[in-house]
């Protein structure tokens, strides 16, 4: 019986473990959506990628941040929640001719696949910068 207890109380320990992470990760995420978003301009209907894209960054299940060169970032946001983005190692964007267009290009992984509703730049150098002001003020 003791080592019922043990074990309950360590697989306690693990859940409550899980749950605080859970919500930390939640809690940046947002804070992370929240500057792309302060930072995103206008939308526009698509975007030219000479270079093909560098990196990217699920901030919500519908919310997608791309990069096509170091500080040129696009924020994408999908028509409708896309299941497991947060937690995908890799996806595909359809592109014609490196062109990414809002109507008709979208995001697949797995058996996904998820359409945008908007595309918009981001100033990424000012989001850096206010980065770097927030980190140095910090204690």
């Amino acid at each position: 019986m003791n080592g019922f207890v043990r074990s309950l109380g360590v697989a306690l320990v693990l859940a409550l473990g899980a749950c605080v992470s859970s919500r930390e990760f939640r809690e940046r995420q947002d804070a992370n959506l929240a500057q792309f978003e302060a930072h995103a301009g206008q939308p526009v209907e698509q975007i030219r990628t000479f270079m093909g894209i560098d990196r990217w960054q699920a901030l919500a299940p519908d919310k997608v941040v791309i990069w096509t060169s170091v500080n040129r970032a696009w924020l994408l946001t999908l028509r409708a929640p896309c299941s497991g983005l947060e937690f995908q190692q890799s996806i595909g964007i359809s592109s014609t001719n490196n062109i990414i267009d809002r109507r008709f290009d979208k995001i697949y992984f797995e058996n996904q696949v998820c359409f945008f509703s908007q595309i918009q730049p981001v100033d990424y150098k000012a989001l850096k910068q206010e980065r770097r002001a927030a980190h140095a003020d910090a204690p």
